[in-house]
């Protein structure tokens, strides 16, 4: 056994996994360095901005696995938005960017009327983390896995976070190897009686919020209080939160969930995962939502958009055949293609997953265009800070090359940024959020590819990346803890559909109108070049 710093700074003992953990973290340098890098718009491209000590390339998390205003509670927006996250690195002193658009954990965190702050997620560097709150915040619930939150040390410490450290109560989640307590939420409560809820695409570390692109939902204002009807969002939060089957979370925080009136949540869903044996959740949860909604809705005649925006890419379903996820599996379930998962004579729900040029057979006769948007090589190396975001995207496709040979010279899945369209500040670096969307174009004539993805059938926003880890099969259940929020046409009012835009061109929606969605990646994408272009792959880069 090996020992580990508490909270505080003391000394206790740490699990040979949390040592590994541990381990794998002393590569990294943290938030008191960041101010030595190399400004955005220098012209030095040598490797000076990499942020590591010992390689170009950090792995910081499991391979399954413009400034804003602040955000008071006096808030009048009425609905949810998308926000991109400020970046240290990006957006320096002499931006001047779109306001609007961005926020910051300080936005979050550091409003003075904060009074209790509940948090969900992967990592959290506390040093980094605990900065941002305002010194008026009476109580912050940190949930996180053993192992995956890293103590402030005590050179660090100091009068401001000594305060704000005793404020922190913590509770932690044992996970099982290669399952992740991967959820990324925030529930604030106000001083006078007002909720919020963002679901970030980072972690609480000062790298990742700041290195790759991030994205941030946040919800509307909540008011403490009844629905006149039942909401869906609050039903499946609850379950989620249910599915820890802990006190402390049953009492820290349920409860006060349940006292909050979600009606202005009223048209979106609230989609999770969890390895809790007695909750359906994942794949077969999403799918069943999808199919409540989506009754009735098919059109013969229209060409049909399924889009996979991720971080990281798992494994093959099966050892024996190369079968990906997303064409294989979750497609094919949405398109009708494969017949809704039965239960076999054991009670276990199966479904038959038809042979890969089978599937290119029906996806052409039915009209179905698979998208995967995943970083290339060359899109690090363009990006303006090369390397130093790559950690954070995870293809292992080496050790099954058919399986990516599948995904990008079979079925063409694979698409990236449109070099053209993306910011200055920001080039080419990828983005550590997971879209999946659908949407449908008119099939009779040319299809305008600007126009694809701006107007939805749905889209989904999670912490999920596509690996059965995250999702679970129809026979199997997740492994991870999961959220992420659903907007679907069938749910908004006068039968709209859910507008998106980028962040990297489009402006906000005018007063009346505002976008649904806003996306960090261009649209529209564009195909990767099979002669040239190859998916980022961290083991080629291993002995760099």
């Amino acid at each position: 056994m090996s020992r580990e710093t508490n909270l505080n700074g003391t000394k206790r003992k740490r699990s040979d996994v949390a040592e590994k953990v541990a381990q794998r973290w002393k590569s990294v340098r943290y938030s008191a360095e960041m101010e030595n890098m190399a400004p955005v718009n220098s012209n030095n491209d040598s490797d000076d901005c990499v942020i590591v000590s010992e390689s170009k390339i950090i792995d910081l998390t499991n391979q399954e696995q413009d400034l804003s205003e602040r955000i008071e509670t006096n808030d009048t927006a009425k609905g949810a938005v998308f926000k991109l996250m400020k970046s240290d690195f990006y957006e320096r002193e002499d931006f001047m960017g779109e306001v609007e658009d961005m926020i910051t954990l300080k936005d979050i965190f550091g409003t003075e009327t904060l009074k209790r702050s509940i948090l969900f997620s992967f990592q959290y560097e506390l040093d980094f983390l605990l900065r941002q709150f305002h010194q008026n915040v009476e109580n912050i619930t940190i949930v996180g896995q053993k192992g995956t939150i890293m103590p402030i040390e005590a050179r660090a410490m100091d009068a401001t976070l000594a305060v704000i450290l005793k404020k922190v109560k913590l509770i932690e989640i044992t996970m099982p190897p290669f399952a992740s307590h991967h959820t990324k939420l925030i529930i604030n409560f106000y001083d006078n009686g007002e909720c919020k809820i963002f679901l970030p695409s980072n972690n609480f570390t000062s790298m990742e919020t700041n290195l790759p692109q991030q994205v941030c939902w946040c919800s509307p204002l909540l008011k403490i209080g009844k629905e006149g009807l039942p909401v869906p969002f609050k039903r499946s939060l609850i379950e989620y939160l249910n599915s820890y089957h802990l006190k402390d979370i049953d009492e820290l925080i349920t409860k006060s969930v349940e006292e909050v009136n979600f009606a202005p949540l009223s048209e979106l869903e609230f989609v999770y995962s969890t390895p809790s044996k007695f909750q359906s959740s994942g794949l077969l949860s999403f799918y069943n939502k999808l199919e409540k909604l989506s009754a009735g809705t098919s059109a013969s005649d229209t060409a049909k958009h399924y889009l996979c925006q991720t971080s990281s890419i798992g494994t093959s379903l099966s050892r024996a055949r190369d079968e990906n996820l997303w064409t294989h599996l979750m497609i094919p379930l949405f398109t009708g293609i494969m017949s809704p998962p039965a239960k076999d004579t054991a009670g276990r729900k199966k479904a038959e997953i038809l042979p890969t040029n089978s599937l290119i057979n029906e996806y052409s006769q039915r009209k179905i265009k698979p998208y995967i948007i995943f970083p290339t090589e060359q899109e690090f190396v363009t990006s303006p800070l090369k390397w130093s975001s790559s950690g954070w995207f995870h293809f292992q496709y080496l050790q099954k090359k058919s399986y990516y040979e599948m995904l990008r010279n079979k079925f063409k899945v694979f698409y990236k940024q449109d070099p053209a369209m993306v910011t200055r500040r920001r080039g080419t670096t990828p983005a550590h959020s997971k879209f999946y969307m659908h949407c449908a174009t008119n099939s009779a004539g040319s299809c305008d590819a600007s126009q694809v993805f701006k107007e939805l059938e749905w889209c989904l926003y999670t912490s999920a990346n596509l690996s059965q880890t995250a999702w679970g099969t129809v026979s199997r259940k997740p492994r991870n803890y999961e959220a992420g929020v659903l907007y679907h046409s069938r749910r908004l009012a006068n039968t709209r559909k859910v507008t998106c835009r980028t962040f990297t061109r489009d402006r906000r929606g005018c007063a009346g109108n505002p976008t649904h969605v806003a996306v960090p990646f261009t649209l529209p994408v564009i195909p990767y070049d099979l002669a040239e272009d190859e998916c980022f792959c961290l083991a080629r880069h291993e002995n760099d």
